[in-house]
């Protein structure tokens, strides 16, 4: 994997791996929305990502982050896997919850290794457990949005993979590379069975206004990446002797 990444024929490469042939809706709405450009693919999201975890504080706050994500995805996916799921696609789902809820615990147990403590770099956000109980959404957009940020996580975690392997913290990525190994697994398998999801939906014509619908949380993932790596840029700009621990004090 280069710094640019095409996030596209990487997943038509996934998908034929797995015996996977989409529509041409559904097909024609990964060609648009993963076009180059596409935040996560860019050299600069790379860079980025790259300079954060050339920092051993960073990736413990990247670690605590992944944590807590994972955390608060799986019980979205649980409440609206109770809610509105049929059988088979409620089974997957809950599935997936047990493995975001693993993930989570996965992503913790790694922080120590950095030599940080979970409490030294995470954010205070008492408003998760509210913000998780009070979401709802349609079943339809929201595997939309779960998909797009399924394959999302899938690029990044890859890129996290490739620059551990640099192995600038040997230490690190002796303990940290196999429990990436063990995640980048189940996130396939997340990618896969929500694309083949949209795709037999997208077949049927269940949903009317659907091909929009995924494209434009594939947007707003892109979006919020963007911004994402803004914030994560002003914030270096400000701190970036402490977060980068090249300052004495941080050492």
């Amino acid at each position: 994997m280069s710094s640019q990444i095409n996030v596209r024929e990487d997943l038509h490469d996934l998908y034929r791996r797995h015996g996977f042939s989409p529509g041409a809706t559904y097909t024609g709405v990964m060609d648009k929305a993963l076009a180059p450009g596409l935040s996560y693919g860019t050299a600069a999201f790379y860079g980025v990502t790259a300079t954060i975890l050339s920092s051993k504080r960073m990736i413990a706050y990247n670690l605590v982050q992944n944590s807590i994500d994972e955390a608060k995805g799986g019980s979205r996916i649980q409440l609206v896997a109770d809610r509105y799921a049929p059988p088979d696609l409620q089974r997957k789902m809950k599935r997936h919850v047990g493995e975001e809820l693993k993930h989570s615990k996965q992503f913790g147990e790694l922080v120590p290794i950095t030599g940080y403590r979970m409490e030294e770099v995470a954010d205070n956000k008492p408003e998760l457990i509210e913000e998780v109980l009070e979401f709802d959404d349609d079943l339809h957009a929201f595997i939309c949005r779960v998909h797009s940020i399924e394959i999302r996580s899938w690029t990044v975690l890859r890129i996290y993979q490739q620059v551990l392997n640099e192995r600038q913290f040997g230490e690190v990525a002796d303990r940290a590379l196999p429990v990436l190994d063990d995640i980048m697994q189940d996130e396939i398998n997340h990618v896969v069975y929500t694309g083949q999801q949209l795709d037999e939906w997208l077949r049927s014509n269940e949903k009317p206004g659907l091909p929009d619908t995924l494209e434009e949380c594939f947007a707003h993932t892109n979006r919020e990446t963007w911004q994402d790596m803004s914030s994560m840029v002003a914030y270096l700009a400000k701190n970036y002797e402490v977060a980068l621990e090249l300052h004495p004090a941080a050492a």
